[in-house]
């Protein structure tokens, strides 16, 4: 493991000049709006298109969106990555992707398939490396979290062919090297991030458990460490009513996310609003240090901001290529970081 040095903010003054020269070529309101408001897939992607998002990719056809994305996401972080001291740091945020994509891997070696078209992102380790270190057991290149949770994968399911303890295993072992890193930073900011998602995406595994009717002790099984709501809190609070749960978050600022999420799971049991808050709470942390004169903030900030604005494109997309009707689409959209 390479020793990283602690954040230091005067190491991100060059950095932060950088990506806000990078903040103005954006998708702006406006322009995400147009796509909104296009009539068709093909004058949504045309607004993309237009600004080479994903670099200049010849008569792209709509149904074929991702193929942007997934190179925007790949052109941001190697921008981040050309910029800034110690760009390892930046690793955090691409983990969701590789450990993802090492589900597909393993899921797909169990199944005798192929796990191409089903690789998330780009992630910190390229997918072509990822499969070959995977394939032979050559680990050398991963965090110890990430070889660790292979090992036990491959030990569990060898053991109980149960899928699902691929996604638990590997999801636990996701937070805990992002968790790692986080701390390692020494970076208050950086650390608080990376809890809060975890808090949120306890929330959310919360509120489904419940809806299916799973047992705590299930909820115990999937429950991730390391943010700032302790597993003993969540069971405590598991067979109360969710308007009296969200009344107990409010020193955690996830009060109003849950909430304002209840209408709709009651109404129709959809997770949509839970999921777009959730998101947003992230987005209002992240937008609180934009104007922090320089520091990793400003960088963190950049990459979520790219992130928020890659996740708008794909619910556009999909909605215009699904056929749905403008409203329906902006109400699905994340708060936005510009």
């Amino acid at each position: 493991m390479i020793d990283l040095a602690k954040i230091n903010d005067r190491d991100y003054v060059f950095a932060t000049a950088c990506v806000r020269s990078g903040e103005k070529n954006m998708l702006s309101h406006d322009k995400i709006e147009k796509m909104v408001e296009s009539k068709n897939p093909e004058e949504a992607l045309k607004v993309l298109t237009e600004m080479e998002y994903g670099g200049a990719i010849p008569d792209v056809k709509p149904q074929d969106f991702e193929v942007l994305l997934t190179r925007e996401h790949k052109r941001t972080y190697e921008f981040v990555k050309s910029i800034v001291h110690d760009p390892e740091y930046f690793n955090i945020f691409l983990y969701q992707s590789d450990y993802h994509n090492i589900k597909v891997i393993l899921k797909a070696e169990f199944l005798g398939t192929d796990p191409e078209p089903f690789f998330m992102g780009s992630g910190s380790i390229d997918t072509k490396d990822l499969v070959n270190m995977v394939r032979e057991r050559d680990f050398v290149g991963m965090s110890t979290e990430m070889k660790d949770a292979i090992e036990e994968v491959l030990d569990v399911f060898g053991r109980t062919k149960d899928p699902q303890q691929v996604d638990i295993i590997l999801d636990k072992a996701c937070y805990k090297d992002m968790i790692r890193l986080a701390e390692k930073s020494e970076n208050a900011y950086l650390k608080g991030y990376v809890k809060l998602l975890i808090d949120t995406i306890n929330l959310r595994i919360f509120v489904r458990m419940r809806r299916m009717n799973k047992s705590w002790d299930f909820f115990s099984k999937v429950f991730i460490e390391g943010g700032n709501i302790t597993e003993k809190f969540f069971i405590a609070g598991y067979d109360e009513q969710l308007e009296t749960f969200a009344e107990k978050l409010v020193s955690y600022g996830l009060s109003d996310v849950l909430a304002e999420s209840i209408p709709m799971l009651k109404e129709s049991g959809s997770f949509t609003m839970l999921e777009k808050l959730c998101d947003n709470r992230l987005m209002e942390y992240v937008k609180d240090s934009r104007y922090k004169s320089f520091g990793i903030e400003a960088i963190v900030g950049y990459i979520l901001a790219k992130e928020n604005e890659i996740k708008a494109a794909r619910i556009i997309m999909a909605g215009k290529l699904a056929g749905l009707p403008s409203d329906r689409i902006r109400e699905r959209l994340r708060v936005s970081y510009v």
